[in-house]
């Protein structure tokens, strides 16, 4: 199915099946049990199409030629910020490395600790390493603390996530 572009429909407004093949479809999330009943409902998949399958619970974005998961890749983990005793409004750095050709780009890094005071975030990106800063935001002095990222790669590349 070819789709026809975009089309903001009005409250109330009654689709017709034409309707529903030419912009519904690919403006929505379609829900399937796996890639054989895609694969069945959707003959010619439009670029930019998104599904999601409930047996592997997985996103999908169509690119045009073939269908590709979403995240591309991520990574979870842990570091440890050894700061001995962090000053009220200190930080320190930790980095981190990624597992090897996990990204193909500089992946999108959420990063947080379990102690409220500390904040943890993330900045010197690239495809292989993230510098976590943690700061110290209490007035008090602070120790050891563990933090945790996560790291998401939300756009096309050789990722094998």
């Amino acid at each position: 199915m070819a789709g026809s572009g975009r089309k903001t429909f009005a409250a109330g407004s009654v689709l017709s099946a034409a309707d529903v093949q030419n912009y519904l479809q690919d403006q929505s999330v379609m829900v399937f049990a796996g890639t054989a009943s895609r694969g069945s409902a959707i003959a010619s998949p439009s670029t930019g199409m998104v599904s999601f399958l409930t047996d592997s619970e997985q996103i999908q974005v169509y690119n045009g030629s073939t269908w590709l998961p979403l995240p591309y890749a991520q990574a979870v983990g842990t570091a440890s910020a050894t700061t001995g005793v962090l000053a009220a409004d200190g930080a320190i750095s930790v980095g981190v490395t990624f597992p090897t050709n996990r990204f193909a780009v500089a992946p999108i890094v959420y990063a947080w600790a379990t102690n409220n005071r500390y904040m943890a975030f993330a900045n010197a990106i690239s495809a292989g390493t993230a510098n976590i800063t943690v700061r110290n935001v209490s007035a008090a002095s602070g120790g050891d603390e563990t933090i945790y990222y996560h790291a998401i790669q939300m756009s096309l590349g050789t990722a094998v996530g």
